[in-house]
């Protein structure tokens, strides 16, 4: 199975180079990298140009000029570029699990979207970590560093950093059950990305611009599975950013009308 793993960044160089170590961790290296960069500078492009040369992994780095927060459209410029079956999504600010790539390709299910979580690692531990602690195995399981992090209030969600693969114990802690999936951590068929012309570019601010994309693959008949305790990944700190209101709006009328294709996408983009 082809997979197209897709990174999205937008200056965060120091961000970018601790998952660009966690993906030359991957077990299964059966993907492509598209790196989706909306516009950031140099520092950026050496830590894509050194994973390229370091990983030997085909790998494609996606720039546009940054106009402010537009992921979707160099997502579907990705997309246009991609060569997977499968599109698998990670934040440029989130550090993958060893098996990442490898649980969402052996939970791909037919007429399905895969859903996973990840944990929130708090200010302190995100600034001491460093690129051979990842190197090395920090993220494999729970280290003491991490549940110390934990137990005195700076990182979040322990659970989410053990990875659970014996179906009938996900059944028991109700890891086979999920609401909704979240931008930094999902995998959906190409195929399905394309029948719904791709990402609504008119969000040109943070934020519900994930949801679109899962409403609209529910509106064409997918149905969303769980990958609680697989797929793990681990978000690095930074400040939060706010998000823009006019996009709520845009996302109530996608609830209303039930749309399946977007205006602004793959084929009639804001060029």
């Amino acid at each position: 199975m082809k997979v197209s793993l897709f990174v999205t960044t937008y200056e965060m160089p120091r961000h970018l180079e601790l998952v660009c170590a966690g993906l030359l961790r991957q077990s299964n290296r059966n993907f492509e990298v598209l790196f989706c960069d909306d516009g950031s500078g140099e520092a950026t492009d050496q830590v894509i140009q050194k994973f390229t040369r370091d990983s030997g992994i085909p790998t494609q780095h996606l720039w546009q000029e940054h106009q402010g927060f537009r992921k979707c459209r160099i997502l579907n410029r990705a997309l246009e570029k991609a060569q997977g079956e499968i599109a698998v999504f990670l934040d440029g600010d989130c550090v993958p699990h060893q098996h990442y790539v490898r649980d969402h390709i052996e939970h791909q299910e037919k007429g399905y979207y895969l859903a996973g979580r990840r944990v929130e690692l708090g200010q302190r531990l995100s600034e001491n970590l460093t690129l051979e602690m990842v190197s090395q195995g920090f993220f494999n399981s729970p280290k003491p560093q991490f549940i110390w992090s934990v137990l005195r209030g700076d990182s979040e969600y322990l659970n989410r950093s053990i990875r659970v693969t014996w179906h009938p114990l996900r059944k028991l802690l109700k890891m086979d059950r999920i609401v909704d999936l979240k931008g930094c951590n999902y995998s959906v068929p190409r195929k399905a990305l394309e029948e719904i012309n791709g990402f609504d570019e008119a969000y040109e601010g943070y934020g519900r611009e994930d949801t679109d994309v899962e409403l609209r693959l529910q509106n064409l008949g997918l149905k969303i599975k769980s990958l609680k305790g697989l797929a793990l990944q681990f978000h690095v700190w930074h400040p939060r950013r706010a998000f823009t209101p006019s996009n709520d709006a845009r996302l109530e009328k996608v609830i209303k009308n039930g749309r399946i294709q977007c205006e602004r996408g793959l084929r009639n983009s804001s060029e």
